[in-house]
């Protein structure tokens, strides 16, 4: 572990140590709810649905961050996904995939690659969002230094609009100490079928997924971000990538 990782780990069990007491859980309930208010119906909805208020205020953070683009970015629906898949436009992307698979093949002998084209609902994102030990560890971050604002920055103890507008504030500017893993969900550029996560594979066995876990040893130290990137090249405009926040090396935007 290195020396950030060490003390980042420290500061969060000293946050961690420190439970909101039951007023101040109180109190941040009230202000997420009046925070939460301000959003679209579609992001206040889908708020209802996490388990448990950190996960809430994270999300809630990331809804604040994206503004007035969030309706548009917003993962879509079963319809939206059924057209797309009938669509010129889903056909060009299969074929950018071939053609990336094809110089994958040719470079490296034996090896061919895999991409999930499946949109990834929004149920889908709700149930990883919900599960992810990443997002916990983040969400509880967040969770304290939300509780900690309102004790010590005289929020009266009922939001009213000058005080909800300060918290929205504070929420929308607070940067992760802790990275999180997934896109809040609604927000994943997955739900709209522009991000794809390549997998490596020889013989049928998958040789690098997508985990976190594999990226020193498998992604990085086998050379399987470099290959990959070579293959998809990204000087030909059609993806970008790969996600470097967090260090997702199988990730790539298509961005044609």
């Amino acid at each position: 572990m290195s020396a950030a990782h060490r003390v980042r780990a420290v500061c969060f069990a000293i946050l961690l140590a420190v439970p909101l007491a039951a007023a101040a859980e109180d109190s941040l309930s009230a202000y997420v709810d009046a925070a939460s208010a301000k959003l679209p119906a579609q992001a206040q909805k889908v708020l209802q649905s996490m388990d448990g208020q950190p996960r809430r205020v994270l999300a809630m953070r990331s809804y604040l961050r994206t503004g007035e683009s969030l309706a548009t970015r917003w993962s879509w629906t079963a319809q939206e996904i059924a057209d797309y898949e009938r669509s010129a436009a889903y056909r060009s992307l299969l074929e950018e995939i071939d053609k990336v698979n094809a110089r994958f093949e040719a470079q490296n002998p034996g090896y061919t690659l895999f991409a999930n084209t499946q949109v990834r609902s929004l149920d889908l994102q709700l149930q990883r969002w919900n599960e992810n030990r990443g997002v916990a560890e983040a969400a509880e971050h967040i969770y304290v230094i939300a509780g900690d604002e309102l004790q010590r920055g005289n929020y009266p103890a009922t939001p009213d609009e000058k005080a909800t507008q300060r918290f929205v504030t504070f929420l929308r500017n607070l940067p992760a100490a802790i990275p999180v893993p997934l896109a809040a969900p609604g927000l994943s550029l997955h739900g709209q079928s522009r991000a794809l996560d390549f997998q490596v594979r020889k013989d049928g066995r998958t040789v690098a997924g997508p985990e976190v876990a594999s990226v020193p040893g498998v992604w990085e130290k086998q050379g399987w971000a470099r290959k990959l990137h070579a293959a998809v090249d990204p000087e030909q405009g059609v993806f970008a990538g790969p996600l470097q926040s967090p260090n997702e090396p199988w990730h790539y935007q298509y961005v044609r």
